[in-house]
């Protein structure tokens, strides 16, 4: 049954109107767990269908504007809380709150594990994962808050004003985030932590049974830019790795249907196309251009830093 002093936003960006196979199935199992779910998405129609899935499984709905990505979606339920406006959760009666999103694929169902042991551990807040970019922090896909940590998220939430970007929502909201809990005094930990930048450790973490992918991951949709950005960190084989026969070697759950996973965008001849230079550049371009910029800061005297120029 579930505890209104526990509660789920999953926050979520659909076009139809209907859920996508993946996102009603990690619905589905939190709605399991004795927490709240509350599915927060973007204002339109929905099946009848949809409104019956979600009746079944007692999953409550907030419907809100399409702004801020999922710190708009999360900011704007949190402020209809406090001022009484929403109905669906007292807001002074949380005591453990957990954000969560569908840029991630949940095909297993570990939840109540990674309840478990968020539980255990001695952090205020806990993530699936970390990332190190500009400052170690919490992936805000999943933050599960224990109520220590409650305070300090909420003004940091409700004082931070909307993102219009998605990189100013990772640097003002998620990595921000971070900053306040340290502030505050609020422990942080990840579940799962990699030897690599998260973004580029996919295939370890399918492989150690996490049970979870970053979704663009799937459907390999990064621009020029961020594919460079992989090439340069050593990391062409975790942009182009078969996802889809990692997770089924890994094994989707008994209720999980293949066709859920979302799939390339573009298909294999947009993946074809690509490679015609991602590997021209991996092997030649990269390297070239990595000792032309070490040799010019050599002439210069400065100092080079990052990882991709050891």
């Amino acid at each position: 049954m579930a505890n209104s002093s526990k509660v789920v936003l999953y926050a979520s960006y659909q076009t139809g109107d209907t859920l996508p196979g993946y996102v009603r199935f990690a619905l589905k199992h939190l709605a399991e767990t004795d927490f709240k779910v509350v599915l927060l998405t973007n204002e339109r129609e929905l099946s009848d269908e949809t409104k019956q899935f979600l009746g079944d499984n007692d999953i409550s709905l907030y419907l809100t504007e399409n702004r801020g990505f999922d710190f708009g979606m999360w900011r704007r339920f949190m402020k209809d809380s406090v001022n009484g406006k929403n109905g669906i959760v007292s807001f002074n009666s949380i005591e453990r709150l957990l954000l969560i999103n569908d840029s991630i694929v949940y095909f297993q169902n570990n939840f109540a594990d990674f309840f478990r042991r968020a539980e255990a551990s001695s952090a205020d807040v806990v993530s699936l994962t970390q990332n190190d970019e500009v400052r170690p922090h919490l992936q805000s896909f999943f933050l599960y808050i224990k109520q220590e940590a409650l305070g300090a998220f909420y003004t940091h939430l409700l004082e931070t004003p909307e993102q219009a970007t998605f990189y100013d929502v990772v640097r003002r909201l998620e990595i921000g985030l971070a900053d306040t809990f340290d502030e505050a005094e609020v422990r942080m930990a990840a579940l799962y932590n990699t030897d690599t930048q998260v973004m580029f450790a996919y295939q370890d973490l399918i492989g150690q049974g996490a049970g979870f992918i970053k979704r663009k991951l799937l459907q390999k949709r990064f621009d020029v830019k961020e594919k460079i950005h992989f090439i340069r960190r050593g990391a062409y084989g975790a942009l182009n790795a078969d996802y889809i026969k990692l997770i089924k070697d890994a094994g989707l759950a008994p209720d999980f249907k293949e066709e859920w996973l979302p799939q390339t965008i573009g298909g294999k001849v947009k993946q074809a196309a690509d490679k015609l230079w991602e590997k021209p550049f991996e092997k030649i371009g990269w390297p070239v251009i990595k000792n032309a910029i070490k040799a010019k800061y050599k002439l210069l005297g400065k100092k080079l830093s990052g990882d991709e120029f050891k």
